[in-house]
């Protein structure tokens, strides 16, 4: 475990919803911040509080500009829904490898957040591009060593840490929403599978103390699974049950058939074709929640550092409940 200084941090995806989180706690915690941002005034909440660096992913001098003085880049700017596989692989692809270049030439240790998906990329255009994204980081820490004489010179090593992240859910989160629906009105859909799948399921504060925990303390150089506090996962009853436990209901499981939910997501993807959007629901969503495993594995960040889930899914779930009901979205 080392120690490192984490004075000034640049971070991508600061305007999303782990980025968020992110955000406020590296200002809790008293850390100069320098937000790369495509649409500034998504980070109007922090105005006065950070830097902003107008900018995407495909910007390599504003993401130069974000990462000039950085003790350690965090990369969370990624696509989770797109039209094509290419759309995917410009923003999670080559916007990881442009990001790792970044970090690297500017001397920073790099924290690159994957997704536990990574390890499936048949499934879905999603899981494809975010394998990719590690690769592509891979490759450009590859060739930063070789142009810097690294074998010779570890000093000029690059330097970076990717954190495979399980299923978040917290505050803000629109994909935990219709969930949130469904249990309270009695039922909580989930894969009719034997097996049940099981999955990692963690709250995004828990989540956003582990990107920090990492480029504080992780060694470099390992792609590293982020878990929940139950090493052996949950299977989606189990996630409904403690759902229903914080919303004060006892919901009914309701077993989904996977052609039923594949042919649902055809319709929606035509139609969201048809509008020139992405659909919210893809059949590469439908075949990732009908896999059998999205449980944390080996290399352990948890192992690593010394970061540990400390919000338990019921307390994560009752945070996350009122959060919506104070907004009356539910």
């Amino acid at each position: 475990m080392t120690d490192r200084k984490l004075d000034r941090v640049a971070v991508t995806g600061g305007a999303g919803f782990l980025g968020g989180a992110l955000i406020t706690r590296l200002i809790d915690d008293g850390v100069s911040v320098a937000a790369l941002a495509r649409t500034p005034a998504k980070l109007s909440r922090f105005d006065g509080q950070i830097d902003i660096v107008p900018g995407d992913l495909a910007d390599e001098t504003a993401i130069a500009r974000a990462a000039d003085g950085a003790d350690a880049v965090l990369h969370l700017a990624a696509l989770t829904h797109a039209r094509t596989r290419a759309a995917f692989g410009a923003a999670n692809i080559e916007g990881s490898a442009n990001v790792a270049r970044g970090a690297f030439a500017a001397g920073a240790f790099l924290v690159a957040v994957s997704s536990i998906a990574a390890r499936q990329p048949e499934l879905s255009d999603y899981a494809a591009s975010k394998a990719g994204g590690e690769a592509a980081t891979l490759a450009a820490a590859r060739a930063h060593d070789k142009r810097m004489g690294a074998e010779t010179n570890q000093a000029a090593r690059a330097r970076w840490a990717i954190l495979r992240a399980p299923a978040l859910y917290g505050p803000n989160d629109g994909a935990t929403l219709p969930l949130l629906k469904a249990v309270r009105f009695g039922i909580a859909p989930a894969p009719a599978h034997k097996p049940a799948p099981r999955a990692s399921i963690l709250y995004v504060d828990d989540m956003a103390a582990a990107i920090v925990s990492a480029a504080r303390e992780a060694p470099a150089g390992v792609v590293y699974d982020v878990g929940d506090e139950r090493p052996e996962g949950r299977t989606w009853a189990e996630i409904a049950a403690d759902l229903g436990v914080a919303m004060g209901r006892k919901p009914l499981v309701a077993p989904m058939p996977k052609p039923l939910l594949l042919a649902q997501a055809a319709v929606q993807e035509l139609i969201a074709h048809a509008r020139g959007e992405a659909a919210f629901v893809s059949r590469g969503k439908i075949r990732e929640f009908f896999h059998p495993d999205w449980v944390a594995g080996e290399p352990s960040l948890a192992a690593a550092t010394s970061w540990a889930p400390t919000t338990p899914l019921v307390e994560g779930f009752a945070k996350t409940l009122k959060w919506y009901q104070e907004r009356g979205l539910i």
